[in-house]
């Protein structure tokens, strides 16, 4: 079975480097022993311990714009621990270890900096702070507030829930957002978002090229976003979004010194409705996004100004409760080559996902999944690069 090609992880300090042959026992060991030393928070109150496991089998096959067909499987897993004291009525401090795993991993990573080994986030064999925040809530729904190092997450709702802007850590990968979160009312159902993220140079996050973060007026980003999430009829989510990285679209490639803001506007509407009399019910919604400013791109995705095409748009729509635990849905969006900034979609393609769950115990659950990627535009004489993956996995909260 042919295997895609890896790109060797960068050095980072402190680092722990394992055999191949035990890399992946070795790393989980090492997560453990990280997160066992907070312990003495059970002998006091004002402290708790979580954490999740979720692994389980990936395969995939991708036929490239030449023809070649690359088969890949792996059994994956990450698992995060986190530590966790309220204080003072309404604050709390926050941290949580963070570890990604894999049968074809070939070393380990432990460590802490401000950017991840990849553009979409950790790599396989990373070890790392997902979370460092200290957080404060006011009573009765008010204002709150957080600084550090967070997750943030704007699905649009299901089964299949995908994100076209802010959707840290999906699935087994590991993210985060370095920053200040502030999430206030507004009225009416409202609540406003404003969200100033730190960007290390390197960049923070998931960006794709030719998105950079070298130019010092890059390194602050911001997200502000207005959220209503009562219910007006079936209307079940209501979202606006705006996200605005000055100097850091380098037009004429990654390092460049001519550089353009990155603007974006993004609005999601999701329903909910009840179907028969057991419970079940059906959730569906839209997600449409541009982003104004994109890069030239002679090649792929060209609009009528020479610039790669801005539009993303998505829908999705799920059953709950077909039985008791089961739930089934699907997601389908087309993204543009000028779209940058999704966790769940790359830039240039058309996405088409079904996804099983099954809640069989109150912390533990089983999903499936098939998934479909094709480029939507591709460089005459070649063919639309296609990937075909699945997975089952298991997640165990605790």
């Amino acid at each position: 079975m042919l295997r895609p090609t890896r790109t060797a992880p960068q050095p980072v300090n402190p680092m722990i480097r394992l055999a191949p042959s035990s890399a992946a026992a070795g790393s989980l060991a090492l997560l453990l022993a990280l997160a066992a030393t907070p312990a003495f928070a059970a002998d006091d109150p004002g402290w708790n311990a979580s954490g999740d496991l979720r692994g389980g089998w990936f395969a995939g096959r991708t036929t490239a714009r030449d023809g070649t067909v690359t088969d890949n499987d792996a059994f994956n897993a990450r698992l995060r621990v986190a530590v966790q004291n309220a204080f003072a009525d309404n604050w709390t401090a926050r941290a949580r270890v963070a570890g990604r795993f894999s049968s074809d991993q070939e070393d380990v990573q432990a460590y802490l900096r401000g950017y991840a080994s990849t553009r979409t986030g950790t790599a396989f064999g990373d070890v790392t702070l997902d979370e460092a925040y200290l957080a404060y809530a006011a009573p009765d729904d008010g204002m709150r507030l957080r600084v550090g190092r967070f997750q943030t997450v704007f699905n649009l709702p299901g089964v299949a829930a995908k994100s076209l802007d802010r959707d840290d850590s999906p699935n087994t990968d590991v993210t985060w957002t370095d920053g200040v979160h502030l999430d206030m009312p507004i009225g009416a159902g409202w609540r406003g978002h404003a969200i100033a993220e730190h960007r290390h140079r390197r960049g923070t996050g998931v960006t794709r090229a030719p998105l950079d973060f070298s130019d010092s007026g890059s390194r602050v980003s911001t997200f502000l976003a207005v959220e209503n999430s009562e219910a007006w009829g079936p209307v079940s989510l209501r979202m606006l979004s705006l996200t605005w990285m000055p100097s850091s679209l380098a037009v004429a490639g990654a390092g460049s010194d001519a550089r353009d803001d990155y603007l974006t506007a993004d609005a999601r509407l999701a329903a909910t409705w009840p179907v028969g009399g057991n419970g079940m019910k059906l959730v569906a919604g839209a997600e449409l996004a541009y982003a104004f400013d994109t890069p030239p791109d002679a090649r792929v995705g060209t609009g009528g100004d020479g610039n790669a095409d801005g539009l993303a748009w998505q829908v999705a729509a799920s059953l709950y409760e077909m039985a008791p635990g089961h739930n089934i849905g699907i997601a389908h969006g087309e993204v543009g080559a000028g779209w940058l900034i999704s966790p769940d979609f790359r830039p240039n393609d058309r996405l088409t996902e079904v996804r099983y769950q099954w809640k069989f115990a109150e912390r533990t659950s089983m999903e499936a999944r098939v998934r479909e990627r094709r480029e939507l535009e591709h460089p005459v004489g070649t063919r639309a690069r296609l990937d075909r993956d699945v997975y089952v996995r298991l997640s165990h909260r605790f």
